[in-house]
């Protein structure tokens, strides 16, 4: 019997016209700036060492992130240094392709910045044909505005058309009731209320473990003692589980992230 390696497969699949099994379709994860992607970072981890491509998407360049004891000025220097934070995080959690877009840093909200966003935010979702998307919910985490923007405009692109049709749409949160109790750290989370988030993805030791080590890669943005508050805050909330909202309350695969 002939062995077909899966990207030929799903590639014959595409040219036919056939449905592509969700399980050998990616998962990508879209996110804002630089360092958010530690929301879902067990996720990730989880996702990669079981085989499963992965892709991490970020928007902005992350250059008006300034921090008082990186000594780095906004702008490009702040950029560059950020660009390898990101790739820094993305290898250690085993992504695929780490996609920068290279929007300004908090300028999102203007006519031509979203235009900008939304088409080259359909552009990697077309070419990579996920199953599963992965982005801020409207509390967009930390309630930065870049934050929910892209969690809008993606959220704009996949209720818009027609192909993504089969494509399940998940908002990356942390429940209220968890963070009530967690230990204080800055910055913190708005979260969503436990019921909603209804796809609960357990993970393993190893994984809360890289998490804490791609998020340690953001070294421009965080002081150690920063680092170990959000790490402790984090724990508390995800207690062995990625929390995750389908956008609709149902999936097409309800088996997406099981083994």
């Amino acid at each position: 019997m002939m062995r077909v390696p899966l990207r030929a497969f799903v590639g014959m699949a595409m040219s036919l016209g056939l449905p592509l099994s969700a399980q050998s379709r990616p998962v990508v994860a879209i996110f804002a700036h630089p360092d958010d992607e530690r929301v879902i970072g067990p996720l990730l981890s989880r996702l990669a060492r079981e085989g499963r491509e992965t892709h991490l998407v970020i928007a902005t360049d992350g250059s008006k992130g300034v921090t008082d004891f990186a000594r780095i000025p906004a702008g490009p220097e702040l950029a560059a240094t950020r660009t390898k934070e990101a790739n820094c995080a993305a290898t250690r959690l085993g992504v695929r392709q780490l996609h920068l877009v290279g929007l300004s840093d908090g300028g999102l909200a203007s006519f031509d910045a979203l235009g900008k966003l939304r088409s080259s935010l359909a552009a990697i979702i077309d070419s990579l044909r996920p199953a599963v998307v992965i982005t801020f919910g409207p509390e967009g985490g930390t309630g930065h505005p870049d934050h929910r923007l892209v969690g809008d405009v993606v959220t704009q692109i996949v209720q818009g058309d027609t192909r993504y049709a089969n494509l399940d749409l998940v908002y990356a949160s942390l429940p209220t009731e968890r963070l009530r109790t967690a230990p204080k750290a800055q910055p913190t989370v708005s979260g969503m209320t436990e019921a909603l988030l209804t796809l609960r993805v357990p993970f393993e030791e190893r994984d809360l473990v890289a998490g804490r080590e791609e998020f340690a890669c953001h070294k421009s943005q965080y002081t150690p003692a920063q680092m170990d508050a959000v790490n402790k805050y984090l724990a508390h909330a995800w207690n062995g589980t990625v929390w995750l909202r389908p956008w609709n309350g149902t999936l097409h695969d309800p088996a997406i992230f099981k083994r």
